[in-house]
């Protein structure tokens, strides 16, 4: 690591039921900085996987230790990004995949991903597309 470089946190929060119910044993996969699709989208390789995790049975993984820039880049003008990025893919049996792209990792902060996972509807595979109208992603306080 070099003196740009320092540590930030993830923890991952799954639930269903928009919020209700929380969710365990859902497969929680960090990615680490990709290349962009020409929608933007990172492409997520299996040698991008920073971690791969289960939740526990209060639907949370354990805090994870990130690698991200150094908060001291913020103070200059021309680092307009002092964090790094990462993704998460979640999934689970009976249950929609669904993933986040372009999380921000700040040093020394524990960033909470509130992860919302639909189940399947009769004859649906989780990879099937779901249509974006209609769903909200809300955030939850986990205290």
């Amino acid at each position: 690591m070099n003196e740009n470089e320092s540590i930030g946190f993830l923890t991952v929060i799954v639930r269903s039921a928009n919020g209700a119910l929380p969710i365990e044993n859902a497969q929680v996969t960090v990615y680490g900085e990709s290349e962009l699709d020409e929608n933007g989208v990172p492409s997520l390789l299996p040698s991008d996987v920073v971690y791969s995790l289960k939740t526990d049975k209060s639907g949370m993984t354990p805090k994870v230790a990130l690698s991200t820039k150094n908060k001291e880049l913020s103070l200059s003008p021309e680092n307009n990004e002092p964090f790094s990025t990462y993704s998460v893919l979640v999934s689970k049996d009976g249950y929609y995949d669904n993933a986040y792209y372009n999380l921000p990792i700040f040093q020394g902060v524990n960033a909470l991903q509130p992860v919302l996972l639909i189940p399947l509807s009769e004859f649906a595979k989780a990879d099937d597309y779901i249509p974006n109208e209609g769903r909200r992603y809300e955030e939850f306080n986990n205290q």
